[in-house]
């Protein structure tokens, strides 16, 4: 061809290049020394820190490397610019138990390498554990896709099915901060407040009191509902999308039945406190009637004492007799004794008691 090479030595190079991208080992060089024998694209790597539940910080190579774990996200936790999410702690710390300081872990990566963070993405492999499939596993986290970076990605999501059938983790119903339990708190609430309606005689406080708990269950089931119109690509809808139609429609139902417990709330106060008006008109009339019949009583009886004052000043005075003699006192009888004495005066008119006498005609 002119040009000097020779042909079949061309050959010879493309299939040894062809032979060697085959082989399944190879020497990852990096700035000029070899760091591991290892199968073609992993590496072998020391885990130096556990950032988040998705996110670990290793090392190799001489240097350190922050590596985001391919194909699944977990809740956020140690975000300054976002709230901490359901679960987003207990996820750092799971991930933290299976990689402490010091483990010695594989990366593997896939077509894209970085992320716009600039953080590697590769899978994490524990000896012949997947850790991000056993984070799914967990229901700490859920599966993801990263651009073109699907080779992972249906394990981890095989993973994470097993975490939906099993009731694990963010699809617990036992941990209060996940979607399913909060819909099932709402449920269990409304059903024992709305059997819990006044009865019609009851004082319109408690009519008020009621009504408040069924707008509190409202408003929660309200924010649920905007929860799961949320988007579904990112946590915590992501967790729930082949759930969320689920999850509404029960959450839909428990607000219908608030929303009537709240109609009904309404007419029956509003039933009770026509009869509490009906009572006090009824009440301030019969107190009424009493105070005329006291009235009048109290007018007789003032009639009649005046009455009884008129006679009592029309009728003579009375006078007592006044003695026609002195009054004297009473002499001791006559003595019986013999002694030849008599001290008789003759016949007496004695008074009440025998004290004094006055003489009378014998």
């Amino acid at each position: 061809m002119g040009l000097g090479v020779d042909v079949n030595e061309l050959l010879a190079l493309a299939g040894a290049h062809k032979a060697l991208t085959a082989v399944a080992v190879a020497a990852v060089v990096v700035g000029g020394g070899i760091v591991a024998a290892t199968a073609v694209g992993s590496t072998i790597a020391t885990v130096t820190k556990v950032v988040d539940g998705d996110t670990i910080d290793v090392r190799y190579g001489g240097r350190e490397h922050r590596v985001r774990l391919l194909n699944i996200d977990t809740p956020e936790a140690v975000d300054p610019n976002s709230p901490v999410e359901c679960l987003g702690p207990e996820a750092s710390d799971w991930l933290k138990q299976r990689l402490p300081v010091g483990t010695e872990v594989r990366l593997e990566r896939d077509e894209e390498t970085r992320d716009r963070y600039d953080r590697e993405l590769a899978a994490v492999f524990l000896g012949d554990e997947f850790v991000n499939a056993e984070i799914a596993r967990a229901g700490m986290g859920v599966a993801m896709s990263v651009g073109p970076n699907v080779k992972f990605l249906p394990q981890v999501e095989a993973a994470q099915a097993e975490a939906v059938s099993g009731g694990r983790g963010l699809y617990a119903t036992s941990i209060e901060c996940t979607v399913p339990a909060r819909v099932e708190e709402l449920s269990s609430a409304a059903t024992e407040t709305v059997g819990q309606e006044p009865a019609g005689a009851a004082a319109l406080a408690d009519f008020d009191s009621h009504r408040a708990e069924l707008v509190a269950l409202l408003v929660t089931a309200k924010d649920l509902l905007a929860l799961l119109d949320g988007d579904a690509d990112v946590l915590p809808m992501a967790a729930y999308r082949n759930q969320t139609s689920t999850l509404r429609w029960q959450v839909a139902r428990v607000q219908d039945r608030l929303e009537s417990a709240e109609t009904r709330n309404g007419i029956a106060r509003d039933a009770r406190k026509s009869q509490l008006a009906e009572e006090a008109r009824r009440a301030a009339e019969e107190a009424a009637r009493q105070a005329a019949a006291e009235a009048a009583r109290q007018a007789a009886a003032e009639r009649a004492a005046a009455a009884a004052r008129a006679a009592q000043q029309s009728a003579p005075s009375y006078r007592p007799p006044s003695p026609s003699t002195a009054t004297r006192t009473a002499a001791p009888p006559p003595s019986n004794s013999g002694s030849g004495s008599s001290t008789y005066t003759g016949c007496r008119s004695y008074a009440p008691g025998g004290k004094t006498w006055t003489p009378i005609p014998c």
